[in-house]
């Protein structure tokens, strides 16, 4: 329990929840209810506030009506254990299925995530990808509307930047799709945008300009609640090839936490690496004494 109260004091100094990716060390990767819920009771013992749930968990849901006959109850038996010990949870969908399977997809997450009461369901805007850039961010803008339009999910739908230089998910891409859809916020994947640059992010100018971008082009406010991810990248001349341990990795954890301090910013931190929270733990102790 000390541990938990020290590692709940440092995300309260930092004005961030600190959260995990798919799982935890155990479970890399949440399939089932149960993993969920042993997750969840994990997290809480070491004091981490947010789980950004894999969208494995939910392959198994094929109908909008599945959600309800066979599903409400395991969700709902979720998102009351969330309540319960003050983790956020958000849903990451970012493998999406091409035409027509995609609309049946989308409004399955954004069923669930309506269900849940998530604080996001994060996609990557990269599904038309056999098009050119102009046309494919067009169908995307469209698509999210007339999503969010048919579902009427409650929380907002993340905008995920992606890796691969070839692919819509720039820093650009997502800020032009923000402004052109309703209920959406940007999710600035750290790693991702390092990656897209072939190691893009250097020094902490090139942090302030993609923070400074974003708040100019959508609005300040975004930074009393915004979505981060981090994770350590392995990547070549078109963007990521995978996630490496941190340590291995030459994106500057300490400068994302500057940044942060920097601009005061407020939401979420959730860190996708490949130890899970084992890791993660490693990370707050280093950074706790940047923070006090």
């Amino acid at each position: 329990m000390l541990i938990r109260k020290k590692y709940l004091k440092i995300q309260e100094r930092l004005g961030m929840r600190v959260g995990v990716a798919e799982g935890i060390a155990d479970i890399p990767v949440a399939k089932t209810p149960t993993d969920v819920l042993t997750i969840l009771e994990e997290l809480y013992k070491v004091g981490l506030r947010a789980f950004l749930m894999p969208q494995q968990l939910f392959d198994g849901i094929e109908t909008i009506q599945d959600i309800y006959k066979e599903h409400y109850n395991n969700l709902i038996k979720i998102k009351n254990l969330a309540s319960k010990y003050n983790i956020e949870l958000s849903l990451r969908a970012t493998s999406l299925p091409d035409e027509p399977l995609l609309d049946d997809k989308l409004k399955i997450y954004s069923n669930i995530a309506s269900v849940m009461d998530l604080r996001s369901l994060v996609i990557s805007p990269n599904f038309y990808k056999m098009m050119p850039k102009d046309q494919s961010i067009r169908l995307v803008v469209h698509k999210i509307n007339e999503i969010i339009g048919d579902t009427r999910i409650k929380g907002k739908m993340g905008i995920e930047t992606t890796g691969k230089t070839g692919e819509v998910g720039s820093t650009e891409d997502i800020v032009d799709i923000i402004k052109r859809t309703r209920a959406t916020e940007p999710v600035l994947n750290w790693g991702n945008i390092h990656a897209r640059g072939a190691g893009g992010l250097r020094d902490l100018s090139d942090f302030d300009f993609i923070i400074n971008s974003i708040r100019k082009e959508i609005t300040p406010q975004w930074l009393s609640n915004a979505y981060l991810i981090y994770s350590g990248v392995a990547y070549g001349p078109s963007g990521l090839i995978g996630k490496k341990p941190i340590k291995m990795s030459d994106l500057s954890l300490e400068y994302v936490i500057k940044t942060i301090m920097k601009f005061n910013i407020k939401g979420t931190l959730v860190f996708d690496v490949p130890h899970k929270e084992k890791e993660i733990v490693d990370i707050i102790e280093e950074f706790g004494d940047m923070v006090r």
